[in-house]
Parts: structure tokens; C-alpha cells; sequence
């Protein structure tokens, strides 16, 4: 894909929307714990796949974009730029890609460091035991700091690469070659899908109206060949 930075995304039906309002009315179950509305959780039931199904597909989504193979080829293009910012980048890639992988949050939500309090507790939880609680969270937390490092590394030693490469200013893909007249037609982004279909057909249509627009006849003008001035001699 021809893209540097994506997101995902459960389709939610968030209280006030007219999501909500249809499926409420239809009486179809959606999840009664409103802290699950985030947008990175399954709140009710997908019409094709099964729940476990959904759930395995958002996670591979992310998984599969946020590989070492594409996060090579974005540092790349990035490098290639001489307006680029290789190191920002970098860090928005691993914002992105480690709360999904250690945090298990929507990359908004998330920082560096999560930090958990004690008392911090639902009505119907009890408190943990410190005992219990701090061992815990300190585990936690520095298993999470060993694995950003662990990947913080890897990605670092790509970004490296990408920098130290020969054709690092000649380097060119598809994201950032000048359009070709063809490449709607060639990018299979477009034709997976039943919407990127649909975008397509939209797209040549609002294009056909532009370009008919612009012929005289659309516009309400006849070409009157009494007002036409004749050559100079």
C-alpha cells in the first residue's frame, strides 16, 4: 500500500449516534460497559464473521502493516525526501506500533509509561492487596520496557540502514513517483474491495462531469459563426 501511517478501528455504535439508534431499536445486544466504547474494542456482533473472528481480524491488521518489511520501506521513502523527518518517523511508527503490541490500547490512548493506581477501582472490585498489586505492576512494567527496547532497536537498525543506503536520494516507489495517468487502474488497493470500487466508479464519474462541464455546449453557449472576426489581411 501506498501509505506511511494507518489506523484501525472497530466499527462502533457510539451512544447519540444513529448507529446506536437503529440497533437499540431493533433490539439487537449491544455490550452494556461503556468503557469498552473506545473504538478498540468489539461492542456488538459483526453480520458476516463470528466475534472471535472480528476480533482476530483487527488484530492482524495491525500485525500485518506494522511489519519490519513495510516499516523498511516507509523509513525509506522518508529518507528519500530532503524535506523528510526520518527520526519523527520513526517514532510515530513505534507509538503506533508498540500500544497495540505491549499496551493492547488504541495508539491515541496511549504513552510511553502506563501508569495504574491501587485505588483506582470499579464500585463492585475490590482493592488489591499491595502486596499483590505493586509486584505485579512493577513486572509489568519492565516487561514492557525490555520489549519497546527490544523493538525500539530493531526499527532503529532499520532506520540506519535506510540512511546509510547508496540510493538513499534516488530511492522512488509507487507513494512517492509522480502519478501516472494508469495507477487508479493498477493499484490493487482499489479493486479488493467492493468500496474501493465503488470510490473508483465515483471518482470517474465526478471526473467525467468536470471535464463535460467544461465543453461549451454544457456550459449554454453556441458558437455563433456572425460574431466570428475575420482574418486580417
Amino acid at each position: 500500500m501506498p501509505l506511511d501511517i494507518l489506523e484501525f478501528f472497530f466499527l462502533t455504535p457510539l451512544p447519540g449516534s444513529e448507529d446506536h439508534k437503529v440497533l437499540s431499536q431493533k433490539g439487537i445486544w449491544m455490550d452494556p460497559d461503556m468503557n469498552k466504547y473506545d473504538l478498540n474494542h468489539r461492542v456488538s456482533h459483526h453480520s458476516k464473521m463470528g466475534d472471535g473472528e472480528w476480533e482476530d481480524a483487527y488484530r492482524a491488521a495491525w500485525a500485518a502493516f506494522y511489519t519490519p518489511q513495510h516499516v523498511r520501506t516507509i523509513l525509506r521513502r522518508s529518507a528519500a525526501c530532503k524535506l523528510g523527518r526520518p527520526g519523527t518517523t520513526l517514532s510515530t511508527i513505534l507509538w503506533f506500533y508498540l500500544m497495540i503490541l505491549f499496551e493492547g490500547v488504541h495508539p491515541l490512548e496511549g504513552g510511553a509509561f502506563r501508569l495504574k493506581f491501587r485505588r483506582d477501582r470499579r464500585s463492585e472490585m475490590k482493592i488489591e492487596n499491595p502486596l499483590v498489586f505493586y509486584p505485579r505492576y512493577g513486572w509489568e512494567t519492565l516487561t514492557k520496557v525490555w520489549g519497546y527496547l527490544r523493538v525500539y532497536r530493531q526499527f532503529k537498525a532499520v532506520l540506519n540502514e535506510a540512511l546509510a543506503a547508496p540510493d538513499r536520494w534516488t530511492y522512488s516507489d509507487i507513494a512517492i513517483a509522480p502519478p501516472q495517468a494508469d495507477e487508479f487502474e493498477r493499484l490493487s488497493l482499489y479493486h479488493e474491495t467492493t468500496g474501493g470500487e465503488a470510490a473508483l466508479a465515483r471518482m470517474r464519474r465526478d471526473d467525467a462531469i468536470r471535464v463535460s462541464g467544461h465543453a461549451p455546449h454544457a456550459a449554454g453557449f453556441v458558437k455563433d459563426p456572425a460574431l466570428e472576426t475575420a482574418p486580417a489581411k
